[in-house]
């Protein structure tokens, strides 16, 4: 059951985060735009969405750690495995910060902040939730990695992962590849839970 947990947390971390990013939403790229989300934006469904996603970010961790703990294999260099959940800390901390910025748009605006200023905190967030994308990039790659130097099956995932990692490295198709990221981490987590759970291969 136990064994479970980890492609469960996978399947549940992209079904909550695009839930919560629904329920709360994002002003457009205007400061017209920012002035409007802030005037019919309800507080509360947006904490709502923000809890959510913050939630589904802290199941990514652990459907990182459970997946690169099911990839190592002995002789296999720590490396990769040791990068890859360093990798999906940072990011999680990165995207929980990220709404913190969001949030503060949201509060300032309602306290009579003029457009302006709330516009540019609005850059500054969206511009470090385009950084943070590098460190999903590295922790897709360090698994791609860890698949390969431990011959982890099936192959298609480890290349998969790496094609996410080198899109998501790239600023021009970064935001679009996280929508392959989320069908990544799908595609890994449904195979996972239809394999028997005797199939599991666990290594210290």
């Amino acid at each position: 059951m136990l064994l479970r947990a980890g492609p469960v947390t996978g399947f549940l971390f992209v079904v909550l985060s695009i839930a919560g990013l629904a329920i709360h939403g994002y002003p457009a790229n205007s400061q017209d735009a920012v002035k409007k989300w802030v005037a019919t934006t309800d507080p509360t469904r947006f904490a709502i969405g923000i809890w959510l996603e913050a939630f589904a970010f802290m199941l990514f961790l652990v459907f990182a750690a459970w997946l690169v703990r099911t990839h190592r294999r002995p002789g296999v260099p720590r490396w990769p495995a040791d990068v890859a959940m360093g990798s999906a800390v940072l990011a999680t901390g990165s995207a929980i910060l990220v709404n913190g910025v969001w949030t503060a748009v949201l509060d300032s605006g309602r306290a009579g902040i003029d457009s302006g200023p709330l516009y540019a905190v609005r850059v500054v967030a969206q511009d470090t939730f385009n950084a943070s994308l590098f460190f999903y990039a590295v922790f897709a790659l360090g698994v791609a990695v860890l698949a390969r130097l431990g011959n982890a099956p099936p192959r298609w995932l480890s290349w998969l992962a790496a094609a996410v990692g080198i899109l998501m490295l790239i600023p021009l198709t970064a935001s679009a590849a996280i929508l392959v990221f989320y069908i990544w981490i799908l595609a890994v987590s449904l195979l996972a839970l239809r394999r028997r759970p005797e199939l599991e291969i666990e290594n210290p």
